[in-house]
């Protein structure tokens, strides 16, 4: 835990910070699909049979139809008509929290022809409450650093002046995309303005997993007075 101490103008000013690590303990597949029908709202799921296969095929590996969220449908209409028989591509989020069988849906997304994978969203579901841990154990370290540093220079702390506290992230171990929902979650984009499907990103090595490093720093001021004469 780096730290720094200094006194300046009655005040003793420390500065700690930690490195800490997250594992992702759930991940988002947004996958579009591209089907024969159009349909709104769950309907799509029972009757665009594209959108069904890929259900069905995610239930064979134990992902239930609860983990299913149909997030956009675009149709595609010729000379201004909507009908049940319009084309349609459908935005489909499949949460996964079985970390173990992201490599074998990935595998399996591979197998049809009409889906796409458009990104992965690695999400950190006890993180909001692991910074606030870790925000807690630097301002504890910070009195006892200071009172140290009091001890040292023979004065006494007389208060808190002023704490300010900052954290940032570290795109470790290979991971691409920047951070996504609020700072517990990050995007991994895999269909460019282009669009590929995943079977071109599931080659050896495709990451199932990921970590990050986050950093939290802390600056606490205290007010210092001469210690009393014995």
């Amino acid at each position: 835990m780096p730290e720094r101490a200094a006194a300046e103008s009655g005040l003793i000013v420390v500065e700690l910070s930690a490195e800490h690590e997250l594992e992702a303990d759930h991940v988002d597949a947004v996958v579009d699909v591209k089907a024969s029908s159009f349909f709104t709202g769950n309907a799509a799921f029972a009757n665009a049979k594209e959108v069904a296969a890929l259900v069905r095929l995610m239930e064979d590996l134990g992902v239930p139809a609860t983990a299913f969220t149909l997030q956009s449908v675009q149709a595609e209409t010729q000379e201004g008509l909507l009908t049940r028989s319009s084309s349609a591509l459908y935005t489909v989020r499949i949460r996964l929290v079985d970390m173990g069988r992201v490599g074998d849906v990935l595998a399996a997304l591979s197998g049809l022809k009409q889906a796409t994978l458009r990104e992965l969203r690695w999400g950190y579901t006890h993180e909001p409450e692991a910074r606030q841990d870790w925000l807690e154990a630097l301002a504890r370290e910070s009195v006892k650093k200071a009172r140290r540093v009091a001890a040292g220079l023979g004065v006494t702390l007389a208060g808190l002046h002023r704490f300010c506290e900052r954290t940032w992230e570290s795109q470790a171990f290979g991971a691409r995309g920047g951070g996504y929902g609020g700072g517990n979650e990050d995007v991994m984009p895999m269909a460019p303005s282009g669009g590929y499907s995943v079977k071109r990103t599931a080659a050896p090595g495709f990451p199932v997993s990921h970590r990050k490093k986050v950093h939290v720093m802390a600056t606490a001021e205290f007010q210092s007075r001469p210690a009393p004469e014995s």
